[in-house]
């Protein structure tokens, strides 16, 4: 089975961020399915606003386990992380620099030679899992410093997930 992984980066100036109440500052975030890194890469991360990310995680491990697809929009940039799935046990994740890249998956990696646009296929419970673990992970961090955060949009959706993974498999 392919190996899926989700990594955050919480560096200390995630963590300056957090005690002076910030609850989503830029954390370093990786996300890799087998061989190939769909976010980040090897020893590097890409700098995500960390609430608002891990909400679209969930939103899209909720999608996922509904057979739906989901694109998670950076807003910042032409930027998108899509969640394809391709039946009920796997579901392809690619990394969009357009919205026709988005639209059309024999467009991804064709308009610009130097603009990688890494995908790759995941079993869509292990990607949830995955998700459902990375989105704890940002809960234990963050509420070290306030109890309350995350409490308001990441702890319902996530319990949500959570009712999903069990209920459904």
């Amino acid at each position: 089975m392919t190996e899926t992984t989700i990594e955050f980066n919480f560096d200390e100036e995630a963590h300056e961020s957090f005690e002076t109440g910030s609850n989503d500052p830029a954390v370093g975030a990786r996300v890799q399915i087998g061989d190939t890194y769909v976010v980040g890469g090897p020893g590097s991360y890409t700098r995500e606003f960390i609430e608002a990310f891990v909400i679209g995680l969930i939103e899209a491990g909720l999608a996922i386990l509904n057979e739906e697809g989901y694109v998670l929009d950076y807003y910042i940039d032409a930027m998108y992380l899509v969640f394809e799935p391709i039946d009920e046990e796997r579901v392809n994740l690619a990394f969009c620099y357009s919205e026709r890249a988005v639209e059309d998956p024999d467009y991804r990696g064709k308009r610009s030679p130097k603009l990688h646009e890494p995908e790759a296929v995941a079993p869509t419970r292990q990607l949830a899992e995955e998700i459902s673990s990375a989105a704890e992970t940002y809960l234990d961090v963050v509420q070290q410093y306030d109890p309350e955060a995350g409490t308001d949009h990441v702890e319902p959706l996530l319990t949500t997930l959570k009712e999903k993974l069990n209920d459904q498999f």
